[in-house]
């Protein structure tokens, strides 16, 4: 049942990243407005699911703050995915950030006692190596080229990476520390749900805490930010986008790798999670069509090879974290 509500999580979160990138890129112009939305909603729903339920009795203060760690750790993982969606393509840059069960299976090991295989380890490897692979580009692509182009919209042209750029390095960089925060984020929660913290406490205080980070990045923007929010809410297409993809999609998602949490072993749920990429990776190609013109990934017949073979190995990597 954990490995379904994992999956399910994993769907929810290919439409989080394909309305993230697309706002980021065409819509909002910086991280701090799409923070300044995404924390409000998360306050308000963390809030009411953690008066609904409340904290069991007799709950020592390591337990009942450790959610809230959690929380802290997987808002500065968001933030920087955000930024890191800025510098690279969609595809490109969930895939490295869901390098995570890297650092589940080792924290795993560390805190909570559970064990490493050398097929799991193996599988390590495999996903760091098409994790690397997917984050350079090593020939000559063409970024935003059909959005661009006639449009009038001017976006970002470091759609994929060159080894002679700097920002091949700091792009993975951010989304490597993002992978890392989130990876702790996965262990304290796992750690506050062994310690038999109801699954729906757990989930709003995290999202409660994740809510408050993101607002003050949001702020942190001054008012430019909420400027720019309050443009891009009167377009009924961005605002749509900012409800459900924004708002319904992401709390289905972490509410239901939560409960994969609550009923699977951490490192194995991590690993299931990471199969994320493959869906952004569906979404984002079908959505770069020149005729929606959408998002624009690179549909050059090598640059899908390159990242079909990158998602694969990272893919496959995970399903030997799974089952090593």
């Amino acid at each position: 049942m954990w490995a379904l509500f994992a999956l399910g999580s994993s769907l929810a979160f290919c439409f989080v990243s394909v309305c993230d990138k697309r706002l980021l890129s065409f819509h909002l112009g910086g991280v701090a407005p799409l923070c300044l939305w995404c924390g409000v909603c998360g306050v308000l729903y963390g809030i009411a699911v953690t008066l609904a339920v409340g904290l069991p009795a007799g709950v020592s203060w390591q337990v009942a703050t450790s959610p809230v760690v959690a929380g802290l750790l997987m808002g500065a993982s968001v933030v920087l995915l955000f930024r890191g969606l800025r510098l690279m393509e969609a595809s490109r840059a969930v895939a490295i950030a869901q390098t995570n069960p890297i650092y589940v299976a080792i924290l795993a090991l560390l805190f909570l006692g559970e064990r490493i295989s050398i097929g799991q380890w193996g599988g390590i490897a495999l996903v760091v190596a098409g994790a690397v692979l997917i984050s350079v580009r090593l020939y000559q692509e063409r970024p935003y080229g059909r959005i661009g182009s006639g449009t009038g919209v001017s976006v970002p042209s470091t759609a994929a990476l060159t080894l002679g750029d700097s920002s091949a390095i700091y792009g993975p960089a951010i989304l490597l520390l993002s992978a890392l925060c989130a990876a702790g984020s996965f262990v304290v929660a796992k750690a506050a749900l062994n310690a038999e913290l109801p699954v729906l406490t757990v989930f709003g205080m995290q999202q409660a805490t994740v809510g408050v980070v993101f607002v003050a990045v949001g702020l942190s923007g001054g008012r430019e930010s909420v400027r720019r929010l309050a443009g891009a809410v009167k377009e009924p297409a961005v605002l749509a986008m900012l409800i459900f993809g924004e708002s319904l999609m992401p709390a289905l998602s972490i509410l239901l790798s939560v409960y994969a949490y609550s009923l699977g072993p951490a490192s194995l749920v991590a690993a299931v999670l990471a199969t994320r990429p493959l869906f952004v990776f569906v979404a984002s190609t079908i959505l770069s069509r020149v005729r929606w013109q959408l998002l624009d990934e690179s549909l050059t017949p090598r640059a899908l090879a390159v990242k079909g073979i990158s998602i694969v190995m990272i893919v496959g990597g995970v399903s030997a974290l799974s089952l090593g």
